[in-house]
């Protein structure tokens, strides 16, 4: 933008922004600063007025105690209603809530009725009538001191609460103007920012795969480094025949051409075992015979080692039940995959949907299948591959069915669940 009346126009924009948003920054501060002033002062006046009503009832109570100068007492009295009538319209006056005044009003009602009630304990007391005065002071006495404390304690406490509410409105207004300030500035910014041709793109040579650690939980045991597993959702990628290319021209004898990256031939995916196998699958009756099953899985997907994930009856966490083609040591390492873990067994199991790891430098890849039931996902078969069968679709689709096939041994976790806890009572 090189219009400099627009560049200034923005920029005046930008200052008058951030002035408000000062000003009414500074204006609740100090707004707030006074509330919680007033409500300290509140809170000391009212707790101080609790205190007079106590000893308010103290003082009326020596009207009929033996050996006490009834006038002494009386004097004690009226200093304290003499303040109670000070200090409960002030307070009343400074109070900002309605429930908090409503209070206050209690509290000067009770103690109007108080003054009628003392009057007549002193013609008792004052005429010898001890009992009658008792009665009025211990019954009615008590329970007006005590309407009238509990007036001014719920008046302090909805003075609080209104004046914290008034806090929290405060700072919300002053973020607010402190948000806008912002998105003012970044548009002012934004606007302001000179635009130039786009830089041409400058080649750099791919940098060389670096070892690192395998996460807690990865599909494969064997990767035993890697910086990044990449595994994401399953994606079918057709095979197509490579394109035949011309016939280069013969090479000087002086400069031999560089040799080709041997890979190695995928085999050809073999219909008939994953028919047989999904047969054998529907006559298993007894877990023992699940090793012999991963075996012949493990030959149908070209995968070096299966890994046979179940979930706990919670659904919270993976444990290693079966497995097949890593050795004893390494599977009493693999621990648990916990449901929320950074990789693709437990997605596969949180998405009951194909995951895949790609193969890279250092390790195979891996491909984990949901083991999906009509009560939800209950564990996930995770098969390491060779020769990227991972991204070959009829690997993919093999690892699908025999995934559906074991899944119908499993069976749901709400039964699984009901059968631990029959186990548990016989």
């Amino acid at each position: 933008m090189k219009n400099l009346a627009l560049r200034l126009t923005l920029l005046g924009l930008f200052v008058v922004a951030t002035g408000v948003a000062a000003y009414v920054s500074w204006m609740d501060s100090s707004r707030m600063e006074r509330d919680a002033l007033a409500l300290s002062a509140f809170d000391t006046a009212a707790v101080a007025a609790q205190g007079e009503v106590l000893e308010l009832r103290a003082a009326q109570q020596g009207y009929v105690a033996a050996g006490q100068g009834e006038q002494f007492w009386a004097s004690k009295v009226d200093a304290a209603v003499t303040r109670l009538h000070d200090t409960v319209p002030r307070l009343r006056t400074e109070s900002t809530s309605a429930e908090a005044q409503s209070a206050l009003d209690n509290a000067a009602s009770a103690l109007q009725d108080y003054e009628q009630m003392d009057r007549r304990a002193r013609d008792y007391a004052h005429s010898g009538q001890k009992l009658l005065a008792s009665d009025l002071i211990f019954a009615n006495g008590y329970e007006l001191t005590g309407a009238a404390a509990a007036a001014l304690e719920g008046a302090r406490l909805a003075e609080r609460q209104a004046r914290e509410t008034s806090a929290q409105a405060f700072e919300r207004r002053g973020l607010a103007a402190t948000g806008g300030a912002a998105v003012v500035g970044l548009l002012v910014i934004a606007l302001l920012v000179p635009r130039g041709s786009a830089p041409a793109p400058v080649l750099q040579a791919p940098a060389p795969a670096l070892p690192g650690v395998q996460g807690a939980g990865a599909t494969s045991p064997r990767a035993a480094a890697r910086v990044d597993e990449e595994w994401s959702a399953a994606r079918m990628v057709p095979t197509t025949k490579p394109t035949p290319r011309p016939a280069a021209a013969p090479a000087s004898p002086a400069v031999a051409p560089p040799a080709a990256p041997v890979v190695a031939p995928r085999a050809a995916l073999d219909l008939a075992g994953v028919a047989s196998l999904c047969s054998d699958l529907a006559r298993v009756v007894d877990t023992q015979a699940l090793p012999a099953i991963l075996e012949r899985a493990a030959a149908v997907l070209d995968a070096p080692g299966i890994v046979l994930w179940i979930a706990d009856p919670d659904g919270r966490e993976l444990s290693p039940v079966v497995t097949h083609g890593y050795p004893g040591q390494l599977v009493a390492r693999l621990g648990i995959i916990t449901r929320d873990a950074e990789n693709a067994t437990a997605s596969a199991f949180r998405t009951s949907l194909l995951q895949t790891v790609k193969t890279d430098a250092v390790s195979n890849g891996a491909i984990a299948a949901p083991l999906v039931t009509p009560g939800g996902c209950v564990g996930v078969m995770a098969a390491e591959v060779r020769n990227h069968g991972e991204q070959d679709a009829g690997r993919l689709a093999a690892a699908t069915i025999v995934a559906a096939q074991l899944a119908t041994l499993v069976g749901p976790p709400s039964a699984r669940a009901h059968a631990r806890v029959e186990a548990a009572g016989a």
